[in-house]
């Protein structure tokens, strides 16, 4: 019998135990400027976790909360969104460049929680939270000088703790979809759906997570990924662009 997808009530937690069942193989593979970036299972499992604990402990982040993800593209990006909707959170893009399918244009101009790599501009002032990130793999705090009340995401995240502390709240993202005939617990026969993604894999954020709960990965984004490197990183297929 196929597993089903996970219930909305258990769908974080269900994610989570994928990926550490994943342990030390990679789950996403991200290409930047500053070179090849890979996240074993545990690794993904465990930014979440610390985004998760970070963004309950210190935001208050509760269920229902608007974050405007306010990001280009990156698996930083993928990451806050996944504690997002862990917390029953509605993650939101700030204008339409940086929308994807499921990071829709945030429908009022005045956030309750930003997240930003340009903290210094925008709705800052009138957002009730105000973290700061920058989208390069390795950056240990923000790398310029921030307004005053802005919280350093890359500062304060690793002081969270490694272990999820809190019961989740209900799922609030998109349901899971099995890829390449994988039932979500990577049962059948056959290496587990490692997928190229445009960007960070919120266009397509259905089959990113059945790839993850089947113990697959994802690799992006697609155009820094030519013949060689899909070769090397064993890519099985491409995540589709979903639309709501």
């Amino acid at each position: 019998m196929t597993p089903s997808t996970p219930s909305t009530s258990d769908a974080a937690s269900g994610l989570l135990a994928a990926l550490e069942r994943t342990g030390p193989r990679p789950a996403l593979a991200w290409y930047e400027e500053e070179g090849r970036v890979e996240l074993s299972g545990h690794v993904l499992a465990n930014w979440v976790i610390k985004s998760i604990g970070h963004l309950h402990d210190e935001i208050a982040l509760a269920p229902g909360t608007e974050v405007v993800l306010d990001l280009p593209a990156h698996w930083k990006r993928l990451v806050l969104a996944l504690a997002v909707w862990s917390l029953g959170g509605t993650p939101r893009a700030a204008d339409g460049v940086r929308a994807t399918a499921f990071l829709p244009h945030a429908p009022s101009p005045v956030p309750e929680v930003l997240i930003s790599d340009r903290p210094g501009s925008g709705p800052v002032e009138d957002a009730d939270e105000v973290l700061a990130v920058d989208p390069i793999s390795l950056a240990a705090r923000f790398s310029a000088e921030l307004p005053p009340l802005v919280h350093d995401w890359a500062q304060e995240v690793r002081a969270s703790s490694d272990r999820l502390a809190i019961a989740l709240p209900a799922w609030s993202g998109p349901s899971a979809e099995p890829v390449d005939g994988s039932d979500l617990a990577g049962g059948t026969p056959g290496p587990p759906a490692r997928l190229l993604v445009e960007d960070d894999g919120l266009d397509a954020v259905p089959q990113v997570l059945g790839a993850l709960l089947a113990g697959g990965g994802i690799v992006g984004p697609a155009s820094r990924v030519d013949e060689r490197r899909a070769a090397d990183e064993q890519v099985t297929g491409r995540a589709c662009s979903s639309q709501r």
